[in-house]
């Protein structure tokens, strides 16, 4: 065992010297310029991408991580266009060579139609016929010309949102993404069991959509958005048309929680978890978070989401709730994330109508 002499003990007494204080500013120095030499070397993993949507200098800016590619949309990379072939001189129209039975198109040339069905069989996986081949029975062919119907409805009375006339647009793709039932549809929320109903029954509730006509613990997009929130919200909002106004400066302390405007309000707060998630954004994209209740300091995408609610309503009332009749049960019907899918754009803003214009035409 080594025994340093009594002097080095002695020195060390009279000369006492801080090696910790060092040792860790020589350590932080040491990890700041390994940290500067990796960021330099493979780029800063927490790089941000910011997007202004409010008046400069009060923070009303959407931030995201470069890395997340906030633009990448899998689902817009996976999409299939179908060219449109070329009509042939002489060549039946769809009517003529299919007869009356056609739900929609009868005008197209027979080639076009064809490929339009096949089209559409592929944007919503599984097979589409636009006629009585003998082989679909009357409901499918009902649901099948209310789709169409919808899709050039969405394509023209509300091409205010959907900007079909500017080279956007929709088409079955859009919602469907490739599955029978649109992944980002919804159902009702209904009750638990005939012991928990009213106020009870559509809070704590973890409500999904699992794809195949029943709710389920299943999917990714819920409609309480993982809160205890209300499970109802785009039901009362966005299918009865429920007034989402319902904030003003009264004092509400004296009121208990089972007043209505109590209610709303909390449903109002899963709408609104509901379509920053939709659109992936936070509440600065059209809320001034100082004054939400002031129509004055919103951003101008405020007013695009407005008339989007309003293009819910209207969609599910005019198309997708009636749809129901004809089903024999409840129909999935859209909101936000139906069409959106986390991006701003759907599908990145992508033409959804270039090759077939027809759907895109006024309804006769």
């Amino acid at each position: 065992m080594l025994r340093l002499p009594k002097w080095f003990f002695k020195w060390s007494e009279d000369n006492p010297t801080d090696i910790i204080g060092p040792g860790i500013l020589a350590g932080t120095v040491g990890t700041a310029a390994a940290i500067a030499a990796i960021v330099v070397a493979y780029d800063n993993p927490y790089r941000t991408t910011d997007y202004q949507t409010g008046p400069r200098g009060i923070g009303m800016a959407v931030s995201k991580f470069v890395k997340d590619n906030p633009q990448y949309d899998a689902y817009e990379e996976s999409y299939v266009a179908f060219t449109r072939p070329e009509a042939v001189e002489g060549e039946p129209t769809a009517a003529e060579a299919y007869g009356e039975t056609v739900v929609a198109f009868g005008d197209m040339p027979q080639s076009a139609f064809d490929k339009l069905q096949e089209a559409m069989s592929a944007w919503v996986g599984t097979p589409v016929v636009l006629y009585d081949n003998g082989e679909v029975d009357a409901t499918t062919l009902a649901i099948t010309e209310n789709c169409v119907e919808a899709t050039r409805y969405l394509n023209t009375d509300w091409d205010t949102h959907n900007l079909a006339s500017e080279g956007r647009g929709v088409n079955c793709y859009t919602c469907h993404r490739g599955q029978p039932t649109p992944p980002g549809s919804w159902l009702k929320a209904g009750v638990v069991n005939s012991a928990a109903e009213g106020w009870a029954a559509i809070q704590n509730r973890l409500l999904a959509y699992d794809h195949a006509g029943t709710t389920a613990f299943v999917d990714k997009y819920t409609q309480s958005e993982f809160t205890s929130l209300p499970v109802d919200a785009v039901e009362k909002f966005l299918l009865d048309g429920n007034s989402i106004k319902v904030h003003d400066l009264e004092s509400r302390v004296d009121q208990q929680p089972g007043d209505p405007t109590w209610q709303d309000a909390e449903r109002t707060f899963t709408l609104m978890n509901h379509q920053s998630n939709a659109l992936d954004v936070g509440c600065v994209y059209c809320h001034n978070t100082r004054a939400f209740y002031d129509a004055t300091q919103v951003t101008p995408q405020w007013s695009i989401t407005t008339l989007a609610q309003q293009m819910s309503i209207d969609i599910n009332q005019t198309y997708y709730e009636p749809r129901s009749e004809v089903l024999g049960r409840e129909s999935a019907k859209v909101n936000c994330m139906t069409c959106h899918m986390e991006v701003v754009s759907p599908l990145n803003g992508r033409d959804m109508v270039a090759e077939w214009p027809e759907l895109a035409s006024p309804i006769e």
